[in-house]
């Protein structure tokens, strides 16, 4: 199969405010290799005996697994963990066939000296060869993935298997990348009988998952990377300096609103000298860190009772916002330089060495369980003389407005991780599409699920009595100092992210603090946000076009009013009637009407 076309215009058509599981501020290493607690670990997923590996993919009266019953089955944000075992592997048709399968390097292979270049020597794609009988060339970028993706799409072969992100990241979506001659339909091979049965029947046992991964007309499309559980969807959010707060005399308790935090910090400001107490490393993470508080999400969201699409930076909820966030800023509660920060001056500005003559400089931020409360506390704890004795961060829960509000707007993702560009697709040059099939099914199977995640059992993890797993010394206190993150990444893929599924036990064992169990059970347990995500979505080409080009204005607008009503050069009350003004003259309303269309089309799926 040849591409119809040679060229693709690319483009980031949907702006999506979440944070991914493990990218971004979870890309580092937690800091302790303690066990997890068993008794704080979450449910065990649904899971049935899987079929006889030695088995084909069977028919309904040969074999196949029995349905779930609708308790069992997969809901937004609790799936099922993969229970078949259809596929005979290693794939006799693959014998004799050479796969290339375009990536990009993660980070967490490339800060290892012995897989700085490829995936190719990592021990999780040699296995991953191994039990397929599948020889396959990883090839992709080290850097400029976009660059790289667009240069790929426009030459005249394609590699067989690609991973990226195709709502979000491709022109017109997947309905466009086929028509471009990029990806085929893959309604062929993930049936009950085909080279992908296994995902076919992950798919059947949750069904919200199913819908996402096709067309508006029903056409499959990816082997998608899948968070297969809450507790890999919200894995960021805020963290408080606990020894500084209860040195003031303060319980972290006392933190639920918006003014319980305003009163709090404005004492421990007075009572410890702190210059800044609020630090974010940007913009985006202040939006995460407490906007939800008023009911809202920056950028495109959906209200969660209506159901319907809004944009965020219109809203009176975001208006109130700015109104307290420039109060905080006056108060001198809110770091001012935050329109200028990065992950740097956050650090810095928390993880203070102790100093008789200067104090903390911030104690609340915006950040992940695993880079910063991990990282920051075992980097504290290492050197106590440095630091002090009693450095501790820990998670606090998003504030609220009022008490008793539930919390719908903070954090959170969608089961299929639209901002995750690791989506696979068989191309249209692929010779061997069947073989290309089989090969992906292999992570959505029972054990190419605990391969694809943790490396090999008894070796690089041990699985306890409650289901949960124990990382192995070596990928927890790496003799060659490899980071956590780093020597887990050559296992498997659980702390990245691929066409597989997601294990949450991986982050049980990862987080190993009590100060990490704590910050992943009241980020997920005490929220209920995934239904105001927008979820994965399509555009048209031709919505595509005027959507881009009228976010493009809008987004500039909004970035340039909030810098302006944040540093105080605007005042919000006189110029707010006409901001939104502004962005409906724009085409703000047109925008929100082409997602809400796409919106109605996903959920007819």
């Amino acid at each position: 199969m040849k591409k119809k076309f040679l060229s693709v215009a690319t483009a980031s058509v949907l702006a999506v405010s979440m944070l991914a599981g493990c990218g971004g501020d979870d890309g580092s290493n937690a800091s302790s290799s303690a066990p997890a607690d068993s008794s704080s670990a979450p449910a065990a997923s649904s899971s049935a005996a899987p079929a006889d590996s030695s088995s084909a993919a069977a028919d309904d009266s040969n074999g196949l697994l029995p349905a779930l019953s609708e308790a069992e089955q997969g809901k937004p944000s609790h799936l099922t963990t993969p229970r078949s075992n259809y596929i005979q592997y290693p794939y006799a048709d693959g014998a004799g066939v050479k796969l290339t399968y375009w990536m990009s390097l993660p980070g967490n292979v490339a800060n290892n000296p012995e897989t700085t270049e490829s995936v190719q020597m990592t021990q999780w794609a040699q296995l991953w060869q191994e039990k397929t009988g599948i020889e396959v060339e990883f090839i992709g970028p080290t850097s400029d993935a976009d660059t790289a993706f667009n240069l790929m799409t426009s030459s005249t072969e394609l590699p067989d298997i690609i991973e990226w992100e195709w709502t979000a990241s491709y022109a017109g979506g997947p309905a466009a990348a086929e028509n471009d001659g990029v990806l085929i339909w893959l309604d062929d091979y993930i049936t009950p009988d085909g080279p992908a049965a296994d995902l076919w029947q992950y798919l059947q046992d949750n069904p919200t998952l199913d819908r996402a991964i096709k067309t508006d007309d029903g056409h499959y499309y990816c082997f998608p990377f899948t968070r297969g559980d809450a507790y890999l969807q919200t894995t960021s959010g805020p963290i408080f300096r606990k020894d500084i707060i209860e040195a003031a005399g303060h319980s972290l308790d006392e933190l639920v609103t918006i003014e319980d935090w305003t009163t709090v910090l404005t004492d421990v400001k007075e009572k410890m000298n702190v210059a800044k107490p609020i630090t974010t490393q940007n913009w985006a993470n202040l939006e995460q860190l407490c906007l939800s508080a008023y009911n809202v999400r920056g950028g495109m969201y959906v209200d969660y009772e209506s159901g319907k699409v809004m944009y965020g930076n219109m809203q009176e909820g975001y208006k109130e916002w700015l109104r307290q966030m420039r109060a905080w800023v006056d108060a001198g509660l809110l770091d001012a330089d935050i329109l200028t920060n990065d992950g740097k001056v956050r650090q810095a500005n928390m993880l203070t060495p102790k100093d008789v003559s200067a104090d903390p400089i911030s104690i609340v931020t915006y950040g992940a369980g695993g880079g910063q409360i991990g990282t920051w506390n075992g980097n504290a704890w290492k050197e106590p003389a440095v630091y002090g004795e009693n450095y501790e961060l820990t998670g606090v829960q998003f504030p609220v407005l009022n008490e008793g509000d539930e919390i719908h707007y903070a954090g959170g993702s969608t089961d299929y991780a639209i901002t995750s560009k690791v989506h696979a697709v068989i191309t249209a040059d692929c010779e061997h599409p069947e073989v290309a099939a089989a090969f992906l099914n292999y992570c959505y199977s029972q054990p190419g699920h605990e391969i694809i995640n943790f490396g090999v059992e008894g070796t690089d993890y041990t699985r306890n009595a409650d289901g949960t797993i124990t990382y192995s010394d070596w990928i927890m206190n790496n003799p060659d100092g490899l980071s956590i993150a780093v020597a887990m990444a050559n296992k498997g893929r659980a702390n990245m992210s691929g066409a597989f599924v997601q294990d949450p036990n991986y982050i049980i064992a990862y987080w190993a603090t009590e100060q990490q169990q704590r910050a992943l059970h009241m980020w997920n347990d005490e929220t209920d946000v995934q239904m105001t995500i927008l979820p994965p979505v399509t555009l048209t080409p031709d919505e595509t076009t005027e959507y881009k080009k009228i976010m493009s204005e809008v987004t500039t607008a909004a970035n340039e009013y909030r810098s302006a009503v944040f540093t105080g050069e605007k005042d919000l009350d006189a110029t707010w009637d006409a901001f939104v003004e502004q962005l409906k003259g724009m085409g703000i309303e047109k925008a929100i009407e082409i997602n809400q269309a796409a919106l109605d089309r996903f959920n007819a799926r």
